[in-house]
Parts: C-alpha cells; sequence; structure tokens
C-alpha cells in the first residue's frame, strides 16, 4: 500500500534556507569553491551569469567560467587582473587595466577574446575598469576616472569633475555614485549631480533598485535611499552601527522581503526591510572568507565573489541550520523547545540557544541521549542519570543508572524510564516524578519501548536484540518475557522497535518485519518493501521521516497523499548515523539533529518546491573525440572511425544545484553521470543520444538529444565496397576459370587415362595372347623335346638292337648302313635348329645374356643350358644329345664349374631364375 506513494515523491532541490521570517540563529548553508577547486587566483572582483545561468568571474588571473560542473578559466592576451564583468545577450563583457572588450563562445565551445580598445579615440591614464552596465544594447564601462559608452561599434569617452565610484540603471536613467557622497545623472552627454543635502560624506560605492526606490550605499555611513533629491538614511540603527563597522561593499536585492549585503570585514548579512532584523553568515559559520568584492542574483541563486573563494547560496531554500564549527557543542542527539528557546542534547551535555547565541548549562557534561516534555517540565536522559531542568539548573530525579528514554504509559499518568540496568517506573505526582515499585524489570540496558496496549510491550536493547513482555501493575512487575536475542528473519543484533499504522514494526539489517499476534511470530512487512533500507526516524501524529541507510536521501510520508524526498549535502555530511532524530515543532517546521548543530525543515514550503517550474534542460559544453574537437554548433555530429575510440560529450545545468544527468543512447546503452559522457569503441553507425537532468532523483521532462554519426571505418567505404565488389566478381570469375581449367585439364587427363587405360588393355591382351602364344609354344617345345627325346631313346635302342643283329646277323653292313641313318637323325642339326628357334622365341635373350656373363660356354654347354631351362632331368636331356647319362652327369659337372656354381646349389634353378 505504500509503494505507490513512494513513487509519487516530490523530488526537491535543497541546498540553502534562511529567510529573515526565522530565527536569527538559522543561515543557509553554504556550498564553497576555494581557488584550489576553480584552479585560479583567490580574489574574484565580479560576477554576472548569462541567460542559461552559466557563471562569469572577474579573476586575478583571468575570466572564470563555471557550467555548474567545471570550471575554466580564461585569460587576456596581456595577462592582466580582470575587474568587472557583464553578460548581455551572447556576449561577456569584461574591464581591465587599460583594457576592456567582450568574449564569445567559439563553435568547440571555448571564450575567444575581442578587445574595444582600438575604437578610442582618447588615451588611457593608467584606468581600470570597475563596473559595467548596459542600458537596451549600450554598454557602458566605468573606471574612477571615465565613462565609456560603446553603441553601434564606436566608442565615446565622458570625463567628470568627480570620481565614479558606483553605477546603475534606474527609472530608465544612468545614475553614478561619487566619491564626494553625492549621487548624478548621466544625459545628454552629461553628468549632473541629483543629490544636494549633507547627510552623507562617505563616499558611495553601491547602487541599486529595491521595491522602486534607489538605495544608496556608503563606505562607512550606511545605506540611504534617494528621494527628492535628497539622501534619507535606510534601514535600522543597529544595520547602519554594523555596517558602518564591518565596511560595507556590494547590496543585492534578492527579493521584496530580503536585501543581501556584502561587507568587507563581517561577511553577507540577510537584512528584512519589513521586519527591521538581519542576520549576519560569516567565516565561522559558513563563508570561507569575510570580505565580500562582488555579489550576484541569478534565479534562485546568489553568488558571493570573495577575497578568496567563491560561495553559492540560495537564500530562499526550505531547509536552514544552526551550526557550531568552534567544536563546543558536539554531536546533537534530540532538540527541545522550552520556555521560548532551543535546547540541544549532545554528546558535550545541554546546551541553550538563544538569539544571542549558545549557552551551556552547568553540571550537565557527559551523554544527553533525549529530552521527555511533561506538564511543561523538561527532563534530560542522561548517562549520568535522570534529571530534571529547572531554571537552566539540573536537578536529579534518578542517578542509579544512566537513562536512554521516558515512555508514557497507556491511559494513565505513569511513566517506563528506560536506562542502562533496565526498566524503571515514575508517577507525576505533584509535578514531581515519583519513583515506583516494579520488580522483575533489571537486568539488560533498554534503550527504548513501545506499547501495544497498556500491558503489552516490546522493548529494544540498544546494542542487541530485543523482547516482548507483559507490565502486570497488579503485581507491579514484568512478566512473561520472550526474548529475541537471535532469530532466524534477523540478519543483525540491532532492532529499532516502532508503531506504524497500528502495527508494530521491527527494522533489522535494512528489513522490516512485523509482529503478527496470530502466529505469534515475526515476519516481513510487505506493505514497507519499498521502505528497505530505510530506517524510520519520526512516526509523530502520522507524518513519518525515513532515512536512507545505503545512500543518501530523507522521505517523507504521510502514507496518504504526501510523499516527499530530501536530499541535503549539509544533512548527509553531518548526520549522525543510527543517532539521528526529527523532532515536529509545528505542522510545518521539522528539527533534524546533526554533528555540531541542528537543521530546520520546512514542511510546507519543502511541498511547494515540488510546483516549481520544470528543470532546466542541459547544455551541450563540449563534444571531443579521440584525437580532436568538434562544433558544438553542429546539428549533427560525423565523427571519423579512425577518432572514435573515445567519444567525449561534456554537459551541464547551470541553473541547478550539483544536478547529475541520466542519459540512453539508441543502442541501448544507458546509465548516470556527474556531466561528463564517455563512450569508448563504438560502432559505425548513426546514434541517438538523450540526456535529462536529475536532481534528487527527480528526472527532468525535457532531455537534450544529441544525435552524431560514426563513418565506415575505410575498409568499409562506398569505394572499397564498390572494390569488395569487383574483386568479389573477379575472385569467382577467377575461380570459375580455374575451375573450367581444372575441368579441362580434368576430361583430357580422363581421356589419357582411357587411351592408357585402354592400350594397357590392349597390352594386357597382347601380352596376355603373347602369353598365351609362349605358353603354347612352350608346351609344343615341351612336347616336340620330349617326342624328339623319346625318338631318339627308341633310336638309341633300335641302334643298339641292330648293333646285336650286326654280331650274329649274315649282313653287317647292312646294318652298319641303318646305323648310320640312325646316328645322323639323332645328330641331325635341323633339329636342334628347330628346337633353338622356338626356345629362342620363349627366351628371348637366353643366350646373349648367359654368353656375356660366360663368354667360355661352347655350344654344347649352351644346349646343356638350354635344357636345364626348361628344367629336363638327366635323363631326359641324355637322347637329345644322343650321349649316355654318365655323360650328361659329367658335361652337368663341368658346365657348373664354368658358370661357378657352388656344390649344392641347383643348377636348373639358377638359370631358370637369373636367365
Amino acid at each position: 500500500m505504500f509503494s505507490k506513494y513512494l513513487n509519487r515523491f516530490i523530488l526537491v532541490v535543497l541546498l540553502l534556507s534562511g529567510t529573515s521570517n526565522y530565527a536569527q540563529n538559522f543561515f543557509p548553508p553554504v556550498t564553497n569553491y576555494s581557488s584550489n577547486t576553480y584552479n585560479a587566483a583567490s580574489q574574484n572582483w565580479g560576477l554576472s551569469t548569462d541567460a542559461d545561468g552559466i557563471l562569469y568571474a572577474a579573476n586575478n588571473e583571468g575570466l572564470l567560467r563555471f557550467d555548474g560542473q567545471r570550471w575554466e578559466v580564461f585569460t587576456l592576451p596581456n595577462q592582466t587582473i580582470i575587474r568587472s564583468v557583464f553578460c548581455l545577450g551572447d556576449r561577456i563583457y569584461t574591464g581591465s587595466y587599460e583594457e576592456f572588450g567582450y568574449w564569445t563562445k567559439t563553435r568547440v565551445g571555448g571564450l575567444q577574446y575581442t578587445s574595444l580598445t582600438h575604437l578610442i579615440d582618447t588615451t588611457f591614464q593608467n584606468e581600470e575598469f570597475w563596473q559595467i552596465y548596459s542600458v537596451g544594447n549600450t554598454v557602458y564601462f566605468r573606471s574612477f576616472g571615465k565613462l565609456y559608452r560603446y553603441e553601434n561599434n564606436k566608442i565615446s569617452a565622458f570625463q567628470p569633475d568627480f570620481v565614479i565610484t558606483a553605477m546603475t540603471f534606474f527609472k530608465n536613467q544612468l545614475f553614478l555614485g561619487a566619491n564626494d557622497g553625492r549621487i548624478y545623472r548621466f544625459q545628454a552627454e552629461t553628468f549632473k549631480a541629483v543629490t544636494f543635502n549633507t547627510n552623507n560624506s562617505s563616499a558611495i560605492i553601491e547602487l541599486t533598485s529595491f521595491k522602486g526606490k534607489l538605495l544608496a550605499g556608503t563606505r562607512i555611513n550606511g545605506i540611504f535611499s534617494f528621494k527628492d533629491e535628497q539622501l534619507i538614511p535606510w534601514g535600522n540603527p543597529n544595520l547602519s552601527e554594523f555596517l558602518n563597522t564591518n565596511e560595507l561593499n556590494k547590496i543585492e536585492p534578492f527579493n521584496e522581503s530580503l536585501l543581501i549585503i556584502g561587507t568587507i570585514k563581517g561577511g553577507i548579512l540577510y537584512y528584512n526591510p519589513k521586519t527591521q532584523t538581519f542576520k549576519n553568515q560569516f567565516r565561522q559559520n559558513g563563508l570561507q572568507n569575510n570580505t565580500v568584492l562582488s555579489l550576484h542574483k541569478s534565479n534562485t541563486k546568489v553568488w558571493l565573489g570573495l577575497d578568496n573563494g567563491i560561495d553559492e547560496i540560495i537564500p530562499d531554500a526550505p531547509i536552514q541550520y544552526f551550526l557550531d564549527n568552534t567544536g563546543q557543542l558536539g554531536a546533537v542527539y534530540d532538540i527541545a523547545y522550552f520556555n521560548d528557546a532551543f535546547y540541544v542534547g549532545s554528546n558535550t551535555g545541554v546546551h541553550k540557544i538563544t538569539d544571542s547565541g549558545l549557552s551551556f548549562i552547568p553540571g550537565s557534561q557527559g551523554q544527553v541521549w533525549s529530552f521527555s516534555t511533561i506538564n511543561n517540565q523538561l527532563y534530560i536522559n542522561h548517562n549520568l542519570g535522570l534529571f530534571e531542568l529547572k531554571n537552566d539548573q539540573l536537578s536529579l530525579i534518578s542517578g542509579a543508572s544512566g537513562s536512554f528514554s521516558l515512555t508514557q504509559i497507556p491511559q494513565s499518568q505513569e511513566y517506563i524510564n528506560s536506562t542502562y540496568n533496565g526498566l524503571k517506573r515514575y508517577k507525576m505526582q505533584a509535578e514531581n516524578l515519583e519513583n515506583l515499585p516494579l520488580y522483575e524489570a533489571g537486568g539488560a540496558p533498554v534503550e527504548h519501548i513501545i506499547f501495544e496496549d497498556k500491558t503489552h510491550f516490546w522493548a529494544a536493547h540498544p546494542y542487541k536484540g530485543f523482547y516482548a513482555a507483559d507490565l502486570d501493575l497488579a503485581e507491579l512487575k514484568i512478566s512473561n518475557q520472550q526474548f529475541y536475542t537471535t532469530h532466524e528473519s534477523l540478519d543483525a543484533y540491532k532492532t529499532t522497535i516502532h508503531q506504524i499504522e497500528g502495527q508494530t514494526a521491527f527494522y533489522n539489517a535494512g528489513n522490516w518485519y512485523r509482529y503478527n499476534r496470530i502466529s505469534k511470530d515475526l515476519e516481513l512487512f510487505k506493505d514497507l518493501k519499498s521502505y528497505n533500507s530505510y530506517a524510520l526516524l519520526s512516526n509523530q501524529e502520522n507524518s513519518y521521516w525515513f532515512k536512507n541507510r545505503n545512500g543518501n536521501g530523507l522521505v517523507y510520508t504521510d502514507f496518504t497523499q504526501d510523499s516527499i524526498f530530501i536530499y541535503e549535502p549539509v544533512l548527509e555530511s553531518r548526520s549522525i548515523k543510527n543517532y539521528e532524530r526529527i523532532i515536529k515543532r509545528n505542522d510545518s517546521i521539522y528539527l533534524i539533529t546533526l554533528n555540531e548543530g541542528f537543521g530546520r525543515l520546512n514542511l510546507t514550503q519543502l511541498k511547494q518546491a515540488g510546483t516549481r517550474e520544470q528543470m532546466q534542460e542541459p547544455l551541450l559544453s563540449l563534444v571531443s573525440t579521440s584525437k580532436s574537437t568538434l562544433d558544438i554548433n553542429a546539428s549533427i555530429f560525423k565523427i571519423d572511425y579512425n577518432e572514435s575510440a573515445t567519444i567525449d560529450f561534456e554537459v551541464a545545468a547551470p541553473s541547478l544545484h550539483k544536478p547529475e544527468f541520466y542519459y540512453t543512447l539508441s543502442n541501448g546503452n544507458k546509465g548516470y553521470s556527474k556531466g561528463t559522457l564517455s563512450f569508448q569503441n563504438l560502432q559505425s553507425g548513426s546514434y541517438k543520444l538523450n540526456i535529462w537532468p536529475l536532481v534528487n532523483g527527480k528526472q527532468g521532462e525535457k532531455p537534450l538529444t544529441i544525435d552524431f554519426v560514426i563513418s565506415r571505418p575505410w575498409y568499409l567505404s562506398n569505394m572499397m565496397i564498390v572494390i569488395y565488389v569487383l574483386l568479389l566478381f573477379g575472385i569467382i570469375f577467377l575461380i570459375a576459370v580455374i575451375n573450367k581449367n581444372k575441368l579441362n585439364k580434368h576430361r583430357r587427363e580422363l581421356e589419357e587415362r582411357l587411351v592408357k587405360e585402354q592400350e594397357r588393355k590392349t597390352q594386357i591382351a597382347e601380352r596376355n595372347k603373347l602369353l598365351q602364344e609362349i605358353n603354347t609354344k612352350r608346351k609344343e617345345l615341351a612336347n616336340t623335346t620330349y617326342l624328339a627325346a623319346k625318338r631318339n631313346s627308341s633310336l638309341i635302342d633300335i641302334k643298339n638292337e641292330l648293333e646285336d643283329v650286326k654280331e650274329k646277323g649274315s649282313n653287317p653292313k647292312k646294318v652298319s648302313n641303318i646305323q648310320s641313318k640312325i646316328n645322323h637323325i639323332i645328330d641331325a642339326k635341323d633339329n636342334w635348329k628347330v628346337f633353338e628357334t622356338t626356345f629362342k622365341e620363349i627366351n628371348d635373350d637366353f643366350f646373349h645374356q648367359l654368353l656375356e656373363d660366360h663368354s667360355d660356354l661352347s655350344s654344347k654347354d649352351l644346349k646343356l643350358c638350354a635344357y636345364l631351362k626348361m628344367n629336363l632331368s638327366t635323363k631326359e636331356i641324355a637322347p637329345l644329345m644322343a650321349i649316355s647319362v654318365r655323360g650328361v652327369e659329367i658335361h652337368r659337372y663341368r658346365l657348373r664349374k664354368k658358370l661357378g656354381l657352388k656344390s649344392g646349389k641347383n643348377l636348373s634353378k639358377y638359370l631358370i631364375k637369373n636367365y
């Protein structure tokens, strides 16, 4: 139920406060910018802001520029001190020693100076230009001795017979203040005195208009108003006395009820003409320096140019402070408004604060935890016990133990005192607290208690755990204690207990729990889920104040309509973590405890602040890449790819106080920045960058939109793409040609392979045919040889038988003739030639190779080798050679010797294998 209200926060810029309607003790905080911060000289002689709220300061080192995010300094060509500055349109006019001119913004966000002194006909006489003012588009520069008018690109010089000490524009006329204490009007190029009384003899060093009157500030006689050619003292005597002592220097009207006065010795005054009251802010309560050299109002801000630094205040902000920088006050734990004074309880004791200042209550030294107001009596819960404050004196009620708080028992006039040693019971009797018995109430310290009803309460240990218990007044004791020193749901020892919307709530380590009366146990408080990490500081009369424990900010809510988020740097920097307390003064004013002081929050003003004008659209200050700075006026930023490694955008919102920025980039990138957005290694393409101002979590409605384009890298340019396309087509063509050549080559190879395969098949066929023929011839040769051997064997047998016949026969001669014919047949050379021819066809180089290796072989040896090559046995060879088996063996033996064969080696195998 509460989260929907949290989402409706009115996010408010809270920086300064302190209008004169408040007590004089409260001042707005000051944002200090030291010379180390802006990195220039300490003295700042003049201040001005342009239409965007950018601050320009006339500094000893040059012109300072501050856009709310960053400081820059620009020096004159002659590097002289700048004494005055004035913004008009797009120009920033400055005055220096014998030099004046104007600055304009460059296309990259810098400033360029243009001197105007070349337009002057006269010569300078050691002049410095201390003030610049405009009437329409006419600009006036004043030194102490002359007035220069710049109009239509011409300069005219006018020299009065008095020393010019001030200048302003009032009721369409230019008025000058003089060192003789008089006011002069510049009209028709002449100077005319308009005051004649002798009320003032001090130099008029400041002129300003306020509520339709011309005010003149003098060096030592205070402030006068101009009326009917007279200078009439203005302001109450106390103001004049203060200014006489501290020397007035500058006056800046803020609104109809507030005038800010800068002095040489005493800082600034906030003066309320209606109430005739003022308060003084100076070195000890916020300023860097008591010497105010310049003042300038810009919207809700007031800038102070000091003798040492620049300060910023917002006088009408809803928060103001009482701060003590002496160290006397210490850390404040509670505040009570009692008898028309503030009483502050701190770690050093009790202090009283009135319009006259801060005073210490004697005897109160020590730790004060809280105040309790009962029947218009103020009680002090102190580490030394419980005290009552009477006539600014402490009266001890109980000193047995340190006291944390007093809590009223519902529907009674009795009170429970939470102490270092348990609980005590008191009752208001005749305007005095009377101690009553309470048993079973001692032991561990109790920091505070919460009553659910008259008889049941919760008690929290200051450091460790808590417990629930019953208050039995009939038996005068504490009973039924249920301790939660440790619990599975709790992450930390310390727990704070509160009553929220009628329920008992517990805050522990960033989480909210509640007590379930049905299950009688703790459970997550789901309605407060949106307030996780927010501790409750105050819940007075349905006004709830929460403090962010994991970050910055306060939240006010009533859980019905109002919900406000508050961020103020002083509150954050001075808060006492885990011991902050907010005290309600009335329906509008709340006090918050701080280190060395306390703050006052005006809730009505905080609510009204949520209805202010929408936040300023961010300004673009600089666009830079890794190699160059770009023209900030470009509608679209074009960035070369080789410069896009880093792209920086600097933005600002000068009219806002220390804003953050939320950005989204069209590529999905988003985040937060303090003013400089840096992007690395973005891809080429078009981008849209939206930047919103962000103040205290509230986002401005209108973003700054930046369009930029990162060009494609050179290797992705149009020309390269054309080249890539041509290369692609070339590669495709080349691949096609290569593939065609490969295909042709493959086809040729295939054809050649087919031809070779065909030739091989033909050769194989021929070889097979030849082999077949050889085999046939071998068979034929073998058959022929076999038949020849058989024939010769038969003829030999016949021949041998004829020999027997011849011996026994009667006709031996005839037998001899027959034998001769048989021998002729056996030894016929034709038989061998036929064999040799056939053998050579089968074994082509046999005889040739054999003779090359063994040239001493005879024809008979060759014949034997041929028969052995055919693997014929000795018996088969004998008839072919017409010799006996024995003769063949002898011949084989002789052949082995010729061939050089060792014994045991087969002769036939040798011839078959090697030949």
